[in-house]
């Protein structure tokens, strides 16, 4: 099996491939894995390593690993992606609830969401950006990221990533490249699945990629 980075800042090894198995111990973010098996549900990744010169044997969530040969070469994590990796598991609220986080979100954008049921993808991206105190489109449509920052004929690690949705061409997908694969961009966004995570789009979705001015 492939080699994987961890990108998120912590990610937790449990006794058993689910989120309710208990934790035997977490991998700090930049830890190496080589997973020895793969849960049924193909979520779940299995390991028998040592970090550190301790032994760790359990069960860790994929979304929070980047595979090393799509990892970009020699490249520097920017401010922003950090924020959005540290952000990693964020996601709706259930039922009429509404995550707190997520509206912290959308208030970033113009349109200012009250709702987490609303599409956050790019309220997330400008969230991001504030913290860091790089200007952003301070727009809720994805397709804004566009007319943002500079455009890159080859992406960077962090780069943010424009991407279609359906035939629709008000429609749209944004978040940050992490890497990619023969056909496929992995992506770190929000509102994937209905939470932060990392994520796989082929490259035909693909519009554009931006980097700050």
């Amino acid at each position: 099996m492939s080699q994987f980075k961890v990108i998120a800042s912590s990610l937790n090894v449990r006794r058993g491939p689910g989120r309710d198995h208990p934790k035997d111990g977490a991998l700090p973010r930049g830890t190496v894995v080589e997973p020895t098996d793969l849960s049924l549900s193909e979520d779940w990744f299995f390991i028998n390593m040592q970090v550190n010169g301790t032994p760790v044997k359990g069960w860790i969530f994929k979304d929070y690993l980047v595979p090393l040969e799509m990892e970009p070469p020699n490249a520097e994590t920017p401010a922003w992606l950090r924020t959005a990796e540290s952000e990693m598991g964020i996601k709706e609220a259930p039922g009429s609830a509404d995550n707190p986080r997520v509206i912290e979100y959308a208030a970033t954008t113009s349109l200012g969401a009250k709702d987490d049921a609303v599409p956050w993808c790019s309220s997330f991206v400008n969230w991001c950006m504030k913290q860091n105190g790089i200007p952003r489109t301070e727009s809720a449509a994805a397709r804004s990221w566009l007319n943002w920052g500079d455009r890159l004929d080859q992406p960077r690690k962090g780069c943010v990533v424009v991407l279609k949705r359906g035939n629709n061409q008000a429609l749209g997908h944004v978040g940050f490249y992490v890497g990619d694969g023969a056909s496929t961009i992995r992506v770190l966004g929000g509102n994937q699945g209905d939470q932060v995570k990392v994520s796989n789009y082929p490259k035909a979705m693909l519009l554009g990629y931006r980097w700050p001015s």
